[in-house]
Protein backbone atom coordinates (compact mmCIF):
# COMPACT_ATOMS: atom_id res chain seq x y z
CA UNK A 1 0.00 0.00 0.00
CA UNK A 2 1.16 3.49 -0.94
CA UNK A 3 2.48 5.53 1.27
CA UNK A 4 0.21 9.20 1.12
CA UNK A 5 1.15 11.35 4.05
CA UNK A 6 1.43 14.66 3.42
CA UNK A 7 4.72 16.17 3.32
CA UNK A 8 3.94 19.54 5.04
CA UNK A 9 7.60 20.53 4.99
CA UNK A 10 8.21 20.15 0.93
CA UNK A 11 4.74 22.32 0.61
CA UNK A 12 5.84 24.94 3.53
CA UNK A 13 9.08 25.21 1.10
CA UNK A 14 7.15 25.32 -1.69
CA UNK A 15 5.03 28.49 -0.35
CA UNK A 16 7.71 29.70 1.08
CA UNK A 17 9.90 29.83 -2.47
CA UNK A 18 6.11 31.02 -3.98
CA UNK A 19 5.99 34.05 -1.59
CA UNK A 20 9.50 34.93 -1.75
CA UNK A 21 9.35 34.87 -6.09
CA UNK A 22 5.63 37.21 -5.63
CA UNK A 23 7.59 39.71 -3.29
CA UNK A 24 10.17 40.04 -5.93
CA UNK A 25 7.84 40.41 -8.61
CA UNK A 26 5.91 42.74 -6.73
CA UNK A 27 8.92 44.91 -5.86
CA UNK A 28 10.30 44.67 -9.65
CA UNK A 29 6.67 45.54 -11.05
CA UNK A 30 7.05 48.75 -7.82
CA UNK A 31 10.29 49.56 -9.61
CA UNK A 32 8.98 49.90 -13.19
CA UNK A 33 6.03 51.48 -11.69
CA UNK A 34 8.28 54.27 -9.96
CA UNK A 35 10.44 54.32 -13.14
CA UNK A 36 7.41 55.04 -15.69
CA UNK A 37 5.82 57.68 -12.85
CA UNK A 38 9.49 59.22 -13.22
CA UNK A 39 9.51 59.69 -16.99
CA UNK A 40 6.01 60.35 -16.89
CA UNK A 41 6.51 63.26 -14.72
CA UNK A 42 9.25 64.21 -16.44
CA UNK A 43 7.52 64.54 -19.74
CA UNK A 44 4.61 66.40 -18.06
CA UNK A 45 7.12 69.27 -16.96
CA UNK A 46 8.18 69.02 -19.94
CA UNK A 47 5.53 69.49 -22.29
CA UNK A 48 2.96 71.06 -19.45
CA UNK A 49 5.55 73.26 -17.56
CA UNK A 50 5.60 76.75 -19.35
CA UNK A 51 1.90 76.20 -20.98
CA UNK A 52 -0.65 76.69 -18.21
CA UNK A 53 -3.01 78.48 -20.56
CA UNK A 54 -4.94 76.76 -22.82
CA UNK A 55 -7.31 78.18 -25.63
CA UNK A 56 -11.48 77.14 -24.55
CA UNK A 57 -13.22 75.91 -27.06
CA UNK A 58 -16.18 78.08 -28.26
CA UNK A 59 -19.37 76.64 -29.37
CA UNK A 60 -22.06 78.59 -31.54
CA UNK A 61 -25.83 78.14 -31.91
CA UNK A 62 -26.21 79.64 -35.21
CA UNK A 63 -30.18 79.30 -34.54
CA UNK A 64 -29.25 82.39 -32.13
CA UNK A 65 -27.55 84.71 -34.63
CA UNK A 66 -29.66 87.18 -35.65
CA UNK A 67 -29.90 88.69 -39.39
CA UNK A 68 -28.14 92.30 -38.42
CA UNK A 69 -25.36 94.08 -38.63
CA UNK A 70 -22.62 92.59 -36.75
CA UNK A 71 -20.42 95.80 -36.60
CA UNK A 72 -20.32 98.79 -34.76
CA UNK A 73 -21.77 101.80 -35.50
CA UNK A 74 -20.26 105.37 -34.61
CA UNK A 75 -22.45 106.19 -32.11
CA UNK A 76 -21.81 103.19 -30.21
CA UNK A 77 -18.10 103.58 -30.51
CA UNK A 78 -18.53 106.83 -28.72
CA UNK A 79 -20.56 105.61 -26.30
CA UNK A 80 -18.06 102.55 -25.54
CA UNK A 81 -15.18 105.14 -25.64
CA UNK A 82 -16.29 107.38 -23.06
CA UNK A 83 -17.79 104.19 -21.29
CA UNK A 84 -13.89 102.72 -21.50
CA UNK A 85 -12.35 106.33 -20.74
CA UNK A 86 -14.47 106.21 -17.05
CA UNK A 87 -13.51 102.39 -16.04
CA UNK A 88 -9.93 102.98 -16.65
CA UNK A 89 -10.30 106.09 -15.08
CA UNK A 90 -11.53 104.22 -11.88
CA UNK A 91 -9.29 101.10 -12.00
CA UNK A 92 -6.50 103.89 -11.90
CA UNK A 93 -4.59 104.51 -8.60
CA UNK A 94 -2.64 107.42 -7.84
CA UNK A 95 0.93 107.45 -8.95
CA UNK A 96 3.45 107.60 -6.26
CA UNK A 97 6.97 107.57 -7.17
CA UNK A 98 9.13 105.30 -5.02
CA UNK A 99 12.59 105.89 -3.23
CA UNK A 100 15.44 104.79 -4.84
CA UNK A 101 13.28 104.66 -8.14
CA UNK A 102 14.42 106.45 -11.64
CA UNK A 103 14.64 106.47 -15.14
CA UNK A 104 16.58 104.00 -17.41
CA UNK A 105 19.60 105.95 -18.39
CA UNK A 106 20.08 106.84 -22.08
CA UNK A 107 23.16 105.88 -23.71
CA UNK A 108 26.02 109.13 -24.10
CA UNK A 109 26.73 107.74 -27.66
CA UNK A 110 23.27 108.34 -28.78
CA UNK A 111 22.66 111.80 -31.10
CA UNK A 112 20.74 114.47 -29.23
CA UNK A 113 17.29 116.12 -31.29
CA UNK A 114 17.07 119.20 -29.21
CA UNK A 115 13.68 120.60 -29.42
CA UNK A 116 13.26 124.02 -27.11
CA UNK A 117 9.27 124.60 -25.94
CA UNK A 118 8.58 127.86 -25.09
CA UNK A 119 5.77 128.67 -22.53
CA UNK A 120 2.43 129.26 -23.98
CA UNK A 121 2.18 132.54 -22.24
CA UNK A 122 3.85 136.04 -22.77
CA UNK A 123 7.07 136.15 -21.32
CA UNK A 124 8.11 139.32 -22.18
CA UNK A 125 10.08 140.81 -19.49
CA UNK A 126 11.00 137.59 -17.83
CA UNK A 127 14.35 136.61 -17.79
CA UNK A 128 15.51 132.91 -17.99
CA UNK A 129 16.58 131.54 -14.44
CA UNK A 130 16.94 128.05 -15.57
CA UNK A 131 15.87 125.10 -17.38
CA UNK A 132 13.86 121.13 -17.22
CA UNK A 133 15.73 118.73 -19.38
CA UNK A 134 13.52 115.56 -20.19
CA UNK A 135 15.19 113.32 -22.73
CA UNK A 136 12.71 110.56 -24.67
CA UNK A 137 14.26 107.78 -26.29
CA UNK A 138 13.19 108.42 -30.46
CA UNK A 139 13.65 106.19 -33.63
CA UNK A 140 13.70 106.84 -37.49
CA UNK A 141 12.46 104.00 -39.27
CA UNK A 142 14.83 101.71 -41.35
CA UNK A 143 15.02 103.71 -44.98
CA UNK A 144 16.54 101.97 -48.02
CA UNK A 145 18.34 104.64 -50.12
CA UNK A 146 20.61 104.68 -53.06
CA UNK A 147 24.11 105.11 -53.31
CA UNK A 148 25.37 106.60 -56.75
CA UNK A 149 28.59 106.27 -57.48
CA UNK A 150 29.45 108.89 -60.26
CA UNK A 151 33.37 108.45 -61.38
CA UNK A 152 34.31 110.76 -63.84
CA UNK A 153 36.62 110.26 -66.94
CA UNK A 154 39.75 112.11 -67.96
CA UNK A 155 41.65 112.07 -71.07
CA UNK A 156 45.30 112.03 -71.24
CA UNK A 157 47.01 114.64 -72.42
CA UNK A 158 48.05 113.91 -76.57
CA UNK A 159 45.35 111.13 -76.63
CA UNK A 160 47.26 108.78 -74.14
CA UNK A 161 44.13 107.03 -72.93
CA UNK A 162 41.70 108.23 -70.36
CA UNK A 163 41.65 107.54 -66.54
CA UNK A 164 39.00 106.67 -64.47
CA UNK A 165 38.47 105.87 -60.40
CA UNK A 166 37.70 102.53 -59.37
CA UNK A 167 34.40 100.72 -57.66
CA UNK A 168 35.44 99.47 -54.12
CA UNK A 169 34.79 95.41 -53.52
CA UNK A 170 31.56 94.93 -54.07
CA UNK A 171 30.30 91.22 -52.70
CA UNK A 172 28.04 91.22 -56.11
CA UNK A 173 29.92 92.79 -58.63
CA UNK A 174 27.24 95.24 -61.17
CA UNK A 175 25.06 93.83 -58.49
CA UNK A 176 21.80 96.00 -56.34
CA UNK A 177 22.67 95.59 -52.81
CA UNK A 178 25.16 97.19 -51.13
CA UNK A 179 27.52 95.04 -48.72
CA UNK A 180 25.15 96.59 -45.74
CA UNK A 181 22.31 95.08 -47.31
CA UNK A 182 23.76 91.28 -47.58
CA UNK A 183 24.96 92.04 -43.50
CA UNK A 184 21.56 93.10 -42.80
CA UNK A 185 20.19 90.41 -44.13
CA UNK A 186 22.06 87.79 -43.00
CA UNK A 187 21.82 89.03 -39.08
CA UNK A 188 17.96 89.14 -39.22
CA UNK A 189 18.34 85.94 -40.48
CA UNK A 190 21.02 83.83 -38.39
CA UNK A 191 21.09 86.43 -35.25
CA UNK A 192 17.23 87.52 -34.84
CA UNK A 193 15.68 84.67 -36.61
CA UNK A 194 13.86 86.58 -38.92
CA UNK A 195 13.16 84.07 -41.90
CA UNK A 196 13.43 85.50 -45.52
CA UNK A 197 9.98 85.67 -46.37
CA UNK A 198 9.44 88.27 -43.24
CA UNK A 199 12.17 90.27 -44.26
CA UNK A 200 11.00 90.12 -47.85
CA UNK A 201 7.48 91.75 -46.42
CA UNK A 202 9.62 93.95 -44.22
CA UNK A 203 11.37 95.19 -47.22
CA UNK A 204 8.41 95.97 -49.37
CA UNK A 205 6.84 98.01 -47.05
CA UNK A 206 9.91 100.49 -47.04
CA UNK A 207 8.83 100.33 -50.57
CA UNK A 208 11.54 97.83 -52.25
CA UNK A 209 10.31 94.66 -53.70
CA UNK A 210 13.12 91.40 -53.24
CA UNK A 211 12.03 88.53 -55.08
CA UNK A 212 12.54 85.34 -52.59
CA UNK A 213 14.83 84.19 -55.13
CA UNK A 214 16.86 87.22 -55.17
CA UNK A 215 17.22 87.66 -51.67
CA UNK A 216 18.63 83.61 -51.02
CA UNK A 217 20.92 84.40 -53.66
CA UNK A 218 22.19 87.76 -51.95
CA UNK A 219 22.63 85.76 -48.95
CA UNK A 220 24.34 82.76 -51.19
CA UNK A 221 27.16 85.50 -52.56
CA UNK A 222 28.12 86.70 -48.86
CA UNK A 223 28.77 83.18 -47.91
CA UNK A 224 30.99 82.56 -50.92
CA UNK A 225 33.12 85.36 -50.28
CA UNK A 226 33.54 84.35 -46.74
CA UNK A 227 34.37 81.03 -47.86
CA UNK A 228 38.47 81.15 -47.08
CA UNK A 229 37.77 82.68 -43.45
CA UNK A 230 35.16 79.97 -42.94
CA UNK A 231 38.21 77.66 -43.66
CA UNK A 232 40.45 79.35 -41.55
CA UNK A 233 38.11 79.54 -38.64
CA UNK A 234 37.45 75.93 -38.70
CA UNK A 235 41.67 75.35 -38.71
CA UNK A 236 42.31 77.60 -35.49
CA UNK A 237 39.48 76.16 -33.66
CA UNK A 238 40.70 72.05 -34.68
CA UNK A 239 44.31 73.55 -33.69
CA UNK A 240 42.71 74.15 -30.04
CA UNK A 241 44.08 72.86 -27.16
CA UNK A 242 40.55 72.60 -25.34
CA UNK A 243 37.61 72.10 -26.83
CA UNK A 244 33.68 71.53 -25.91
CA UNK A 245 31.20 69.83 -28.17
CA UNK A 246 27.51 69.79 -28.32
CA UNK A 247 25.05 68.62 -31.09
CA UNK A 248 21.68 69.80 -31.76
CA UNK A 249 19.10 68.64 -34.71
CA UNK A 250 18.30 70.69 -38.05
CA UNK A 251 15.42 69.81 -40.15
CA UNK A 252 16.64 69.83 -44.39
CA UNK A 253 14.38 69.86 -47.24
CA UNK A 254 15.18 66.70 -48.95
CA UNK A 255 13.41 65.43 -52.24
CA UNK A 256 14.92 62.21 -52.10
CA UNK A 257 13.47 61.44 -48.24
CA UNK A 258 10.21 59.70 -47.98
CA UNK A 259 8.84 62.56 -46.12
CA UNK A 260 10.37 65.52 -48.07
CA UNK A 261 12.12 66.83 -44.65
CA UNK A 262 15.16 65.07 -43.57
CA UNK A 263 16.74 65.10 -39.97
CA UNK A 264 20.15 66.58 -39.90
CA UNK A 265 22.48 67.58 -36.49
CA UNK A 266 24.46 70.41 -36.20
CA UNK A 267 27.68 69.55 -34.04
CA UNK A 268 29.27 72.52 -32.35
CA UNK A 269 32.51 72.85 -31.25
CA UNK A 270 33.53 75.62 -28.91
CA UNK A 271 36.87 77.21 -27.87
CA UNK A 272 36.82 78.80 -24.58
CA UNK A 273 40.19 80.45 -24.39
CA UNK A 274 40.10 82.07 -27.52
CA UNK A 275 36.52 82.57 -28.07
CA UNK A 276 36.30 80.97 -31.32
CA UNK A 277 32.79 79.15 -32.24
CA UNK A 278 32.53 76.24 -35.28
CA UNK A 279 29.19 75.00 -36.37
CA UNK A 280 29.64 71.74 -38.12
CA UNK A 281 26.20 70.48 -40.03
CA UNK A 282 25.97 66.53 -41.10
CA UNK A 283 23.37 64.29 -41.97
CA UNK A 284 23.16 62.14 -39.20
CA UNK A 285 23.85 62.48 -35.24
CA UNK A 286 26.71 59.07 -35.67
CA UNK A 287 30.02 58.93 -35.01
CA UNK A 288 30.82 60.02 -38.61
CA UNK A 289 30.74 63.72 -37.63
CA UNK A 290 33.08 63.94 -34.59
CA UNK A 291 35.27 61.03 -36.03
CA UNK A 292 35.61 63.09 -39.39
CA UNK A 293 36.10 66.39 -38.02
CA UNK A 294 38.57 65.77 -34.85
CA UNK A 295 40.42 63.15 -36.77
CA UNK A 296 44.00 63.75 -35.39
CA UNK A 297 43.13 66.19 -32.82
CA UNK A 298 45.06 66.23 -29.51
CA UNK A 299 43.73 67.98 -26.56
CA UNK A 300 40.80 68.56 -23.96
CA UNK A 301 37.45 67.54 -25.31
CA UNK A 302 34.39 68.54 -22.88
CA UNK A 303 31.21 66.81 -23.62
CA UNK A 304 27.67 65.82 -22.24
CA UNK A 305 27.05 62.01 -21.69
CA UNK A 306 26.39 61.01 -25.41
CA UNK A 307 27.87 57.75 -25.92
CA UNK A 308 29.19 58.44 -29.46
CA UNK A 309 31.87 60.74 -27.38
CA UNK A 310 32.57 58.09 -24.92
CA UNK A 311 33.06 55.74 -27.67
CA UNK A 312 35.28 57.33 -29.94
CA UNK A 313 37.74 59.44 -27.30
CA UNK A 314 36.88 57.90 -23.80
CA UNK A 315 40.25 55.65 -24.37
CA UNK A 316 41.98 57.79 -26.83
CA UNK A 317 45.66 58.08 -26.09
CA UNK A 318 46.07 61.52 -27.19
CA UNK A 319 42.28 63.49 -25.60
CA UNK A 320 41.25 63.67 -22.19
CA UNK A 321 37.72 63.61 -22.26
CA UNK A 322 36.26 66.00 -19.91
CA UNK A 323 32.57 65.69 -18.88
CA UNK A 324 29.67 68.20 -17.93
CA UNK A 325 29.31 69.12 -13.96
CA UNK A 326 25.84 70.80 -15.25
CA UNK A 327 24.56 67.31 -17.35
CA UNK A 328 25.32 65.61 -13.40
CA UNK A 329 23.50 67.84 -11.41
CA UNK A 330 20.28 68.06 -13.24
CA UNK A 331 19.87 63.88 -12.78
CA UNK A 332 19.83 64.71 -9.23
CA UNK A 333 17.61 67.29 -9.71
CA UNK A 334 15.63 64.93 -11.22
CA UNK A 335 15.74 62.66 -8.42
CA UNK A 336 14.55 65.54 -5.69
CA UNK A 337 10.41 64.38 -5.78
CA UNK A 338 11.75 60.83 -5.18
CA UNK A 339 14.80 60.73 -2.71
CA UNK A 340 14.63 64.55 -1.61
CA UNK A 341 17.43 64.02 1.15
CA UNK A 342 20.38 62.34 -0.93
CA UNK A 343 19.34 64.11 -3.73
CA UNK A 344 19.73 67.59 -1.65
CA UNK A 345 23.18 66.29 -0.08
CA UNK A 346 24.38 65.94 -3.76
CA UNK A 347 23.13 68.97 -4.89
CA UNK A 348 24.25 71.12 -1.85
CA UNK A 349 27.54 69.63 -2.68
CA UNK A 350 28.01 70.73 -6.38
CA UNK A 351 26.62 74.19 -5.20
CA UNK A 352 29.90 74.75 -2.78
CA UNK A 353 31.53 73.53 -6.54
CA UNK A 354 29.77 76.51 -8.33
CA UNK A 355 29.86 79.38 -5.65
CA UNK A 356 33.26 79.02 -6.24
CA UNK A 357 33.47 79.39 -9.91
CA UNK A 358 30.96 82.10 -9.54
CA UNK A 359 33.26 84.16 -7.13
CA UNK A 360 36.20 83.98 -9.42
CA UNK A 361 34.78 84.98 -12.40
CA UNK A 362 33.36 87.79 -10.49
CA UNK A 363 36.77 88.62 -9.16
CA UNK A 364 38.57 88.22 -12.44
CA UNK A 365 41.04 85.70 -11.35
CA UNK A 366 43.39 84.42 -13.72
CA UNK A 367 43.69 80.84 -14.65
CA UNK A 368 46.41 79.95 -12.97
CA UNK A 369 45.19 81.58 -9.54
CA UNK A 370 41.68 79.64 -10.93
CA UNK A 371 43.97 76.22 -10.80
CA UNK A 372 44.74 76.86 -7.02
CA UNK A 373 42.06 77.86 -5.63
CA UNK A 374 40.05 74.46 -6.97
CA UNK A 375 42.95 72.31 -5.82
CA UNK A 376 42.40 74.13 -2.28
CA UNK A 377 38.63 74.52 -2.02
CA UNK A 378 37.15 72.27 -5.06
CA UNK A 379 38.55 68.80 -4.66
CA UNK A 380 38.04 68.09 -1.61
CA UNK A 381 34.59 68.51 -1.84
CA UNK A 382 34.89 66.28 -5.59
CA UNK A 383 36.53 63.50 -2.96
CA UNK A 384 33.73 63.50 -0.59
CA UNK A 385 30.89 63.47 -3.26
CA UNK A 386 32.89 60.20 -5.20
CA UNK A 387 33.34 58.49 -1.68
CA UNK A 388 29.44 59.25 -0.70
CA UNK A 389 28.54 57.90 -4.08
CA UNK A 390 30.60 54.54 -3.97
CA UNK A 391 28.60 54.16 -0.56
CA UNK A 392 25.21 54.61 -1.68
CA UNK A 393 25.25 52.53 -4.94
CA UNK A 394 24.78 49.18 -3.70
CA UNK A 395 21.88 50.88 -1.25
CA UNK A 396 19.59 52.32 -3.85
CA UNK A 397 17.10 50.87 -6.29
CA UNK A 398 19.19 50.47 -9.27
CA UNK A 399 16.16 51.95 -11.47
CA UNK A 400 15.11 54.17 -8.81
CA UNK A 401 15.73 58.21 -10.23
CA UNK A 402 18.62 58.39 -7.46
CA UNK A 403 20.02 55.04 -8.69
CA UNK A 404 20.02 56.01 -12.04
CA UNK A 405 21.83 59.77 -11.10
CA UNK A 406 24.35 57.89 -8.95
CA UNK A 407 24.47 55.24 -12.37
CA UNK A 408 25.08 57.91 -14.80
CA UNK A 409 27.47 60.11 -12.34
CA UNK A 410 29.97 57.75 -10.79
CA UNK A 411 31.25 56.34 -13.62
CA UNK A 412 32.16 59.63 -15.17
CA UNK A 413 33.70 60.87 -11.98
CA UNK A 414 36.92 60.96 -13.13
CA UNK A 415 36.06 63.21 -15.86
CA UNK A 416 33.85 65.73 -14.03
CA UNK A 417 36.63 66.44 -11.73
CA UNK A 418 39.27 67.24 -14.12
CA UNK A 419 38.33 70.44 -14.49
CA UNK A 420 39.87 70.81 -11.05
CA UNK A 421 43.38 70.47 -13.15
CA UNK A 422 43.40 73.71 -15.18
CA UNK A 423 41.86 77.07 -14.79
CA UNK A 424 40.80 77.89 -17.84
CA UNK A 425 38.68 74.31 -18.23
CA UNK A 426 35.10 75.03 -17.47
CA UNK A 427 33.34 73.32 -14.42
CA UNK A 428 30.46 72.10 -16.99
CA UNK A 429 29.45 72.65 -20.72
CA UNK A 430 27.05 75.52 -20.66
CA UNK A 431 29.00 78.19 -22.97
CA UNK A 432 28.72 74.91 -25.91
CA UNK A 433 25.10 74.98 -24.78
CA UNK A 434 24.64 79.03 -24.82
CA UNK A 435 25.65 79.45 -28.42
CA UNK A 436 23.07 76.86 -29.41
CA UNK A 437 20.52 79.12 -28.69
CA UNK A 438 20.08 80.91 -31.62
CA UNK A 439 19.99 78.47 -33.72
CA UNK A 440 16.66 77.06 -31.77
CA UNK A 441 15.42 80.32 -31.92
CA UNK A 442 15.30 80.80 -35.82
CA UNK A 443 14.73 76.61 -36.04
CA UNK A 444 11.18 77.84 -34.62
CA UNK A 445 10.83 80.28 -37.29
CA UNK A 446 12.50 79.11 -40.32
CA UNK A 447 11.65 75.28 -39.48
CA UNK A 448 14.14 73.86 -41.43
CA UNK A 449 17.29 74.89 -44.29
CA UNK A 450 16.28 74.97 -47.90
CA UNK A 451 19.15 72.36 -48.75
CA UNK A 452 22.12 70.27 -47.35
CA UNK A 453 24.20 72.75 -49.31
CA UNK A 454 22.13 75.47 -47.72
CA UNK A 455 22.55 73.63 -43.89
CA UNK A 456 26.21 73.37 -44.60
CA UNK A 457 26.09 77.88 -45.21
CA UNK A 458 24.14 77.81 -42.13
CA UNK A 459 26.57 76.13 -40.14
CA UNK A 460 29.15 79.04 -41.08
CA UNK A 461 27.14 81.79 -40.83
CA UNK A 462 26.11 80.70 -37.54
CA UNK A 463 29.63 79.94 -36.56
CA UNK A 464 30.40 83.48 -37.27
CA UNK A 465 27.33 84.70 -35.32
CA UNK A 466 28.58 83.04 -32.25
CA UNK A 467 32.01 84.00 -32.82
CA UNK A 468 30.95 88.09 -32.50
CA UNK A 469 28.80 87.33 -29.59
CA UNK A 470 31.34 85.60 -27.76
CA UNK A 471 33.61 88.71 -28.41
CA UNK A 472 31.41 91.50 -27.85
CA UNK A 473 31.64 92.72 -31.40
CA UNK A 474 28.27 94.12 -33.86
CA UNK A 475 27.44 91.04 -36.05
CA UNK A 476 26.11 93.66 -38.36
CA UNK A 477 29.30 96.15 -38.51
CA UNK A 478 31.28 93.08 -38.46
CA UNK A 479 29.84 91.72 -41.43
CA UNK A 480 29.68 94.67 -43.35
CA UNK A 481 33.20 95.48 -42.71
CA UNK A 482 34.77 92.23 -43.95
CA UNK A 483 32.70 92.46 -47.22
CA UNK A 484 34.13 95.20 -48.10
CA UNK A 485 37.82 94.27 -47.36
CA UNK A 486 38.09 90.77 -47.83
CA UNK A 487 38.70 90.69 -51.66
CA UNK A 488 42.09 93.03 -51.56
CA UNK A 489 43.10 91.72 -47.85
CA UNK A 490 46.42 89.43 -48.10
CA UNK A 491 46.13 86.44 -47.21
CA UNK A 492 48.64 85.81 -44.85
CA UNK A 493 47.01 88.57 -42.83
CA UNK A 494 43.19 87.27 -43.02
CA UNK A 495 43.03 86.29 -39.45
CA UNK A 496 42.90 89.78 -38.79
CA UNK A 497 39.42 89.90 -40.05
CA UNK A 498 38.15 87.14 -37.65
CA UNK A 499 35.63 88.09 -35.15
CA UNK A 500 38.30 87.57 -32.22
CA UNK A 501 40.95 89.89 -33.75
CA UNK A 502 38.69 92.49 -35.81
CA UNK A 503 38.10 95.24 -33.12
CA UNK A 504 42.39 95.34 -33.07
CA UNK A 505 42.79 95.39 -36.74
CA UNK A 506 39.94 96.72 -38.34
CA UNK A 507 41.40 100.50 -38.87
CA UNK A 508 44.83 98.53 -40.79
CA UNK A 509 44.54 97.98 -44.36
CA UNK A 510 45.12 94.18 -45.65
Amino acid sequence: MEDTATDYKLLYQQAIAAHKKSLELISEKDEQIQALNFELDKYKRYIFGKKNEKLASVHTDANQIDLFELGTDQQQQEELSQQVADVVKEKTPAKKREKGTGRMLLPENLRREIIIIEPTEDVTGCIIIGEEVTEVLDLIPAEFFVKRYIRYKYARANGEGIITASLPDRVIDKGIPSEAVIAQMVVDKYVFGLPLHRQIDKYRRLGVNVPASTASDWIMKGWQHLAPLWELLKLLVLNQKYLQADETPLKVLDRDHKNGIHQGFMWIYNAPCDKLTLFDYRKGRDQSGPRQMLEGYAGILQVDGYAVYEKLFGSHPDILLVYCMAHARRKFVDALKYDEQKATYVLERMQLLYVLEKQMREEGVDWEERTKLRQKKSVPVLLELKEWMTEQLPLVIPKSPLGQAIAYTLPRWEGLSAYALHGQIEIDNNLAENVIRPLAIGRKSFLFAGSHQAAEMTAAMYSFMATCKRNGVDEQEWLKDVFERIQSHKQKDLYQLLPNNWIEYRNQTG
